[in-house]
């Protein structure tokens, strides 16, 4: 029996919601958007949810999907715009489940330079191809997702052989950049060797029977895989809004009503306040590790005390701080030994001045504690990364948050925004193109210090009074920072070993 094309099967499922027709397009595809869901969350159970919301999609579009789509890159597109609304609404239910990303259950691979690479290479993969062109994304779904041979790739297309072995070729090639930028350094026949054995991994059994028994014939599924197709739909439905009229669209949902509201198109200069703060959100809870160098100067009274550090963080609670002290007054110099924070998955420890190390009773109580004389180093990044309630920066964005005229630090430009509240002020310097914090600048009144010394100065005089004397000739003074992160380096292959002291 001749085997019909993905075009005749929709178009089958689209006149008379044949069942089998949609079975046997969720049986070619099915791995396909698994495995991109499985990479996004690291959780099969959410990938599932994110599979059968993109099947659901695709029921929905399927009449309207015109006779020359390529349904492979299609489906794999939707599933990165669907598991990217899936880890938004994880985000805003629940900050701290994050912490789950390493329970993966990714097949066992079969290549040396996947078994090497798999933890860089697999959480950098689906942005990688996002950066993609539409043909050059079909041209790499086709030839190394499907294992497709250039011929076939040309046919779909509409190219002849050698033309798709250079489309494919140079694709290819623009991932290898990709990846070279983000410290993973693979030649473009290895990448492709790994693309082709490991993109693509079996799905649960069933799933595909699920989907096909559920989506194609219109019966109930959970509210949230309801929701997470709604939510994608909404994004396609914007993104064409867009595209037709070279405008924004925001769309408003309510009581099952559409309402368009056009605007100004979104783009890297012109994204809000709150929208630089959820990319970034986004951004370091997709990350499996984080590693830095960075450097922390404060000018306090007149003294400049400087600490350089170097930061390592890995899901779910393996981290390493590791800092040093000089500071400069009145003609004096001096250098601490080196201090650390540390978890290497058997306890969380501190390491200070003296050379003895404290053990915390959890990783929050250990970072907090390092925080002060870490110079800040154990605070911003490792309470964002963790999304701990004291430290995250990006937890809930100030209401009096104002953006400032664009920075670069180094050679990134950033986004600056800036707030200040009773004698506070905190400025963040976000990149604008990978929304990583890259710099924080600190100020703290001398009025606010004057509070906290007499607070202290009421406190330790009442049960030490020859304190007295001592506190009241300390002049209040004002506190100002600058902490600067550097050759940041994401999702690398580091192991518990790497964070012991």
């Amino acid at each position: 029996m001749t085997k019909l094309a993905d075009h005749e099967l929709l178009a089958e499922f689209a006149r008379n919601e044949s069942e089998a027709a949609f079975a046997e397009l969720t049986g070619r595809y099915v791995n396909l958007v698994y495995s991109a869901g499985l990479r996004y969350t690291g959780n099969p159970h959410h990938a599932e949810e994110i599979t059968q919301a993109v099947f659901i999609v695709l029921a929905r579009k399927a009449g309207s999907l015109r006779r020359g789509t390529i349904l492979s890159g299609w489906l794999y597109q939707t599933a990165r715009l669907t598991a990217a609304n899936f880890i938004k609404s994880e985000i805003r239910r629940e900050q701290r489940e994050q912490e789950a990303y390493m329970q993966s259950t990714l097949n066992e691979p079969d290549s040396n330079v996947w078994q090497q690479s798999a933890l860089q290479i697999a959480p950098l993969l689906d942005e990688a191809m996002g950066k993609l062109g539409e043909t050059d994304r079909n041209a790499v779904v086709l030839r190394y997702f499907e294992n497709k041979t250039a011929q076939e790739v040309g046919a779909a297309l509409k190219l002849n052989e050698a033309a798709a072995h250079k489309r494919v070729n140079r694709a290819v090639d623009k991932l290898r950049k990709f990846f070279t930028q983000r410290g993973v350094t693979l030649s473009a026949a290895a990448l492709a060797g790994v693309l082709a054995a490991n993109s693509v991994q079996a799905a649960p059994v069933g799933l595909a029977a699920t989907i096909s028994s559920t989506t194609g014939t219109g019966a109930a599924v959970g509210a949230n895989i309801t929701t997470l197709a709604k939510a994608t739909l909404n994004m396609m439905t914007y993104a064409k809004l867009k595209l037709a009229g070279g405008l924004g669209a925001a769309i408003l949902l309510a009581g099952g009503a559409t309402s368009l509201v056009f605007s100004q198109p979104t783009t890297a200069d012109n994204l809000s306040i709150g929208e630089i703060f959820k990319q970034a959100q986004s951004t370091y809870a997709a990350m499996t590790s984080y590693r830095d160098d960075g450097e922390s100067v404060a000018t306090v009274n007149g003294t400049t005390i400087t600490h350089t550090f170097t930061t390592r963080l890995a899901r779910p609670s393996l981290y390493r701080i590791e800092w040093q002290e000089s500071s400069v007054s009145a003609g004096y110099s001096g250098t601490t030994a080196t201090q650390a924070v540390w978890s290497a998955g058997q306890g969380d420890f501190l390491l200070g001045m003296g050379g003895s190390a404290t053990k915390y009773k959890n990783r929050e109580t250990a970072l907090s504690g390092a925080s002060g004389i870490s110079g800040g180093a154990a605070a911003a990044i490792p309470g964002t990364f963790f999304s701990e309630n004291w430290g995250n920066r990006l937890k809930k964005p100030a209401t009096n948050e104002t953006r400032l005229p664009d920075e670069k630090v180094g050679d990134v430009d950033c986004y600056v925004l800036s707030s200040a509240a009773k004698g506070r002020t905190e400025t963040l310097l976000i990149g604008k193109t990978d929304f990583l914090i890259h710099q924080i600048r600190n100020g703290t009144s001398a009025e606010v210090m004057k509070a906290v010394l007499d607070k202290a100065n009421a406190t330790q005089t009442a049960a030490h009074p020859e304190m007295a004397a001592m506190l009241k000739d300390v002049k209040p003074y004002a506190i100002n920072s600058i902490e600067t992160h550097e050759h940041i380096v994401l999702n690398e292959n580091i192991m518990p070993a790497d964070f012991a002291h």
